[in-house]
């Protein structure tokens, strides 16, 4: 079977400014989660690296000897060259084993693995770029709660499409028995929840992503262009601060795991 992945929110300027908002948003839940890892001894690689945000993290908050950054978007590494010019980026399909980079002491990837089919073989194959003692730490959406109806339709209709591609946008709940079934040994694990504005940061990021994902030729079969239309105007108008919403609640999953000896 290929290895070729549906990435649903894309890698155009717009994507990227949204993951720029991104990791604004939940650069405060990955340094807490960093900030509880054992001393690295090696280097380290950030899957999925995008523009780049996470891989500076990973640098600034773990110091590894080395700090390597993956994407398959030669897009998003120009941004992240540009943004990190002292750190490596290499262009490479993380689903794709081997990798053209040494053994590392930890591997870490946010919101990778929610866009993989075959998350249990991913997470093998990526055992085999672990140096002894190494570990792999993995944040992924566990659950996104709101009471506004154009949240939750948001929601339903991400969470289709992704199951058409045999993803799952709420992997994060899974993230311990993935890690367990493709036989590494848990150090920690657990779901963190933190409600977000609706309108300075979740309404953006969605305003910001709808336009990409309804170009999708599934989401164009199946989802009512007018209703989209109007989801997206009503999640701009919360987002300009137009229109009043509740917190959205999101639980981020977390897990630290390592080679099973």
């Amino acid at each position: 079977m290929s290895n070729e992945q549906n990435y649903t929110f894309g890698d155009s300027a717009l994507a990227a400014q949204r993951l720029q908002w991104l990791a604004e948003v939940f650069a405060p839940a990955t340094v807490r989660l960093l900030g509880e890892l054992p001393a690295v001894h090696g280097g380290a690689l950030d899957l999925g690296c995008g523009p780049g945000h996470t891989t500076r993290l990973v640098h600034e908050r773990v110091a590894p000897t080395w700090t390597i950054g993956i994407d398959r978007s030669a897009r998003m590494l120009e941004i992240a060259r540009a943004n990190a010019p002292t750190l490596a980026f290499i262009e490479h399909e993380v689903t794709v084993v081997p990798f053209p980079v040494p053994a590392a002491a930890l591997i870490y990837a946010r919101f990778l693995t929610t866009h993989l089919h075959g998350p249990v073989e991913r997470l093998r194959d990526w055992a085999t770029l672990l140096a002894p003692g190494g570990h792999i730490v993995l944040e992924e959406t566990a659950f996104m709660r709101s009471e506004h109806p154009a949240f939750q339709e948001y929601y339903a209709n991400v969470q289709t499409l992704q199951a058409h591609y045999g993803q799952n946008m709420l992997i994060g709940e899974r993230l311990a028995a993935l890690c367990e079934q493709a036989d590494y040994v848990l150090i920690d694990s657990g779901v963190r929840p933190r409600d977000l504005p609706a309108a300075k940061e979740m309404a953006r990021l969605h305003a910001a992503n709808l336009p990409t994902w309804i170009q999708d030729p599934y989401a164009r079969a199946t989802f009512d262009p007018e209703r989209l239309q109007a989801l997206g105007d009503t999640l701009s108008e919360i987002a300009a601060g137009h229109v009043e919403a509740p917190p959205v609640t999101v639980g981020t999953g977390h897990v630290v795991a390592m080679l099973r000896e």
